[in-house]
């Protein structure tokens, strides 16, 4: 007698495609509004195929970019500390965000005086300093044609517990996760359908945040987000200053030479440094992708800055960007089938704004619009005509 097992078929309210920081913020949220909610991920959660895996991120209220994202980021910075308090786990340390630039960049000033702005009008006090006041106090080697800004409201997320925090309150509230769960294809209507290897999801809405995946998922229903997966180097440097404090840093001269660093927050006594910026790849081929030259960038502005580092990385690990051509995020409705919502390109950003954005993707599955206006972040932007 033929030993067949059954197909499993499984029915929820709302269905999130993509177990990172994105997708388990919005699954949380839709668990604690009520909703019957099932979280899926392609592999077995933890692990660090994505975006969101590695033990730290920087947030802050300093806000270079889209002056959009300001309000979002410091509604963000308040869920992180109020998801703190009610999971009783220690979800942030503080660390001093050093921002710099040269002058002689053309839009490092404009920049600079954005971060003190944004800073100012999300309640802080920022800092402004002589390069050499900063040099001395973070033990930094800038020239004299930098301009330096300190946000101390800034500090590190503990990323890897953020994570889970965010999962384990999900399932708390009657969340179901389904890990290992590969999806295939996704079939909208009033009713959409997830089918897989493992079975079958019915669900009467759908959140897809599917990270480095975005452009073949979402392409598969009809929805062309315009991202490039890019495998990122991150590296860690040994400190051979031992009154460096701890401080987090992001230089922002041009987009061909922004680097960020980390404090020794996840190896004691190696800070992380990282270019911002990688390697083209199909996130399923990363592992065989040289990030040889991009070691050799981080090495050169280690030994021209970071004179409190050792000038070659003791660890080197990498992660997954999902990027858009204008470097913000896309968070909208399919046009067609308004009870699926999607978010893809966040990364260099995603994680430090990951709670109002889960909020945001939550009330919109439900049928109802975000509290924060995320209108700068619509899909149609690439494609309105410039008249």
């Amino acid at each position: 007698m033929a030993n067949h097992k059954e197909e499993m078929i499984l029915e929820c309210e709302v269905v999130v495609v993509g177990g990172g920081v994105m997708g388990s913020s919005a699954a949380h949220y839709l668990a604690e509004y009520g909703r019957d909610t099932v979280l899926i991920d392609q592999f077995p959660l933890p692990h660090t195929r994505g975006s969101s895996g590695g033990h730290t991120r920087i947030t802050r209220l300093a806000n270079y970019g889209d002056p959009a994202l300001t309000a979002i980021m410091k509604e963000s910075f308040d869920r992180w500390l109020q998801l703190e308090r009610q999971s009783g786990v220690n979800l942030f340390r503080p660390a001093p965000l050093l921002a710099v630039g040269s002058v002689s960049s053309g839009n490092t000033g404009h920049e600079l005086d954005n971060v003190m702005a944004s800073i100012h009008a999300s309640g802080s006090t920022p800092e402004a300093l002589d390069v050499a006041s900063a040099n001395r106090r973070f033990r930094t080697s800038f020239p004299s044609n930098y301009r330096a800004v300190v946000d101390p409201s800034a500090g590190v997320l503990m990323a890897d517990k953020c994570l889970k925090t965010l999962q384990s309150l999900f399932v708390s509230n009657g969340g179901r996760v389904l890990d290992g769960w590969p999806v295939t294809s996704i079939s909208p209507g009033d009713t959409v359908e997830l089918r897989g290897p493992k079975g079958r999801v019915r669900a009467k809405a759908a959140v897809i945040c599917p990270g480095p995946w975005a452009g073949p998922l979402l392409g598969g229903l009809g929805v062309q987000v315009p991202v490039r997966a890019e495998k990122i180097g991150v590296y860690y440097w040994k400190l051979r200053d031992p009154k460096t404090p701890a401080f987090t840093f992001i230089d922002l001269s041009s987009p061909e030479n922004h680097f960020y660093a980390l404090p020794d927050y996840e190896y004691p006594g190696y800070m992380k440094l990282c270019y911002h910026a990688g390697l083209r790849t199909d996130p399923d081929e990363r592992d065989k992708v040289d990030m040889s030259t991009v070691q050799r960038k981080a090495e050169e502005y280690v030994k021209r800055f970071f004179p409190c580092l050792e000038p070659k990385p003791s660890v080197v690990e990498s992660c997954m960007y999902t990027i858009t051509p204008d470097n913000n995020f896309v968070l909208d409705r399919h046009p067609q089938h308004h009870n699926l919502v999607f978010g893809a390109g966040f990364s260099g950003t995603g994680f430090k704004i990951a709670p109002a954005c889960g909020e945001a993707l939550a009330k919109m599955a439900m049928g109802s619009q975000p509290q924060l206006d995320f209108s700068s972040f619509s899909l149609d932007r690439f494609y309105r005509s410039k008249l």
